[in-house]
């Protein structure tokens, strides 16, 4: 039995939402700079800032106040977090290097090509997520993608989080823009006098980024994953912690009031304590948490449940978390155990917190390098390799009912065209 909460899923957009969200991206596209300062002066929901256009691209004495402003152990958790990346995509990039087959007359090749220019969303204003930035940022610039153009919104006096603009300076990038993030999709899609068209948007958001990252996949620009708000389901046993339980929960909900969290149990006792200690952490720390309750009968059956949820993130908080790797198959990322919250993996494990929400698990997992590289294959054949299949190409072109691609392979068996 479960008790329902609210979960931002693609099917559940609206067609209202869409409209207006491309409005707002379509009125970019034909006023440029103009609408971008527009938008982000708006009251809310918009950024209620007002910029002028030579403020909407952070300047270098913003970079260098930045790092004289920020705390020395801010600074140092950023530069660790940067060598945890870099530990994890030199593991990636061997499992991607190049591969070639040279076989009876067919050679065959793939090769890796980073992109030429991205665009990655890095949410602000009242909060700062400068590991949003070092997430989606760093592997870029390590496989070498030659623009990084970064868009947050800008805090209440119209300033950059400092942790943002110091880790953006660190990883190399001196591309930063203050505006709505909406409206900065748009730019980031079409172009302004500021803001370049890009080839690939990249980072997370609330839903009507979200959206805006779809529509802008329509014209052409690719995006990386639909991450919406943000998601948890802990799954548990009797042996569980109920105060870590409910403490990892509660973390996930201090992202947004979209964030969805749920607790998959096989133990009443444990659903029971878990709903009071979040209650209590609710009112101490003023938050409005909203946790699903899904009672299961057996922790196999809660295994299926988080299959079924797709979820962003799947904490086990079992006994023996190993066991259920190979079952539990379905999530954009699975944390082993009581000892291992999900907040690590946010800021310390270096693997992408940049995760599929809304169900998007079900067909591809986080950032990898993967996701900042275009693959292109080669392929050559010889003479005896097309004798030993031209059968096989005049078969299926004419029975597709295009036989000039049998002609094409037959003209350089006989030496000559026959058309």
């Amino acid at each position: 039995m479960a008790k329902p909460t609210n979960r931002f899923t693609l099917s559940s957009l609206s067609d209202e939402d869409r409209r207006y969200v491309e409005q707002i991206m379509l009125d970019v596209r034909n006023r440029g700079d103009e609408a971008l300062l527009d938008y982000t002066s708006r009251p809310k929901p918009f950024d209620n800032v007002k910029l002028s256009s030579i403020r909407l691209m952070v300047g270098e004495e913003e970079f260098k106040q930045s790092e004289e402003n920020l705390p020395a152990e801010v600074k140092r958790a950023i530069m660790f977090m940067m060598r945890t990346i870099r530990r994890i995509v030199k593991i990636q990039m061997k499992a991607f290097s190049p591969v070639s087959l040279r076989e009876k007359g067919l050679e065959y090749g793939l090769r890796f090509y980073p992109l030429e220019k991205i665009g990655v969303l890095v949410p602000g204003g009242i909060a700062s997520y400068a590991s949003t930035l070092v997430m989606a940022a760093y592997p870029a610039v390590l496989v070498g993608v030659r623009e990084v153009h970064v868009l947050t919104p800008p805090r209440p006096d119209g300033s950059v989080n400092p942790a943002i603009l110091y880790a953006a300076k660190l990883i190399g990038i001196n591309k930063v823009y203050r505006c709505n993030m909406v409206a900065g999709v748009g730019a980031l899609a079409f172009g302004t006098q500021t803001i370049p068209k890009v080839d690939k948007i990249f980072g997370p958001g609330n839903r009507f980024v979200t959206i805006a990252k779809m529509i802008a996949s329509s014209y052409g620009v690719s995006i990386d994953i639909p991450a919406g708000p943000s998601e948890l389901v802990v799954l548990a046993d009797s042996n569980a912690d109920p105060s870590l339980v409910a403490l990892d929960l509660a973390a996930q909900a201090e992202h947004s009031a979209d964030t969805f969290i749920m607790l998959v149990t096989d133990s009443h006792h444990i659903a029971e304590s878990v709903s009071g200690i979040i209650k209590r952490i609710s009112d101490k720390h003023d938050l409005r948490i909203e946790i699903g309750m899904c009672l299961v009968d057996s922790i196999e059956a809660g295994v299926e449940k988080c299959n079924s949820l797709a979820p962003e993130h799947v904490s086990l908080h079992v006994r023996n978390p190993e066991r259920l790797i190979r079952k539990l198959s379905t999530a954009g990322t699975v944390f082993l155990g009581g000892s291992s919250p999900p907040a690590v993996g946010d800021y310390a494990s270096g693997s992408s917190h940049i995760l599929p929400t809304g169900g998007y698990a079900r067909v591809r997992g986080g950032l990898t390098v993967l996701d900042y590289l275009r693959l292109v294959s080669y392929q050559g054949f010889s003479v005896k390799y097309l004798r030993k299949v031209f059968r096989h190409v005049k078969a299926l072109s004419s029975a597709e009912g295009l036989p000039l691609h049998s002609i094409s392979v037959e003209a350089r068996l006989r030496g000559k065209m026959n058309v």
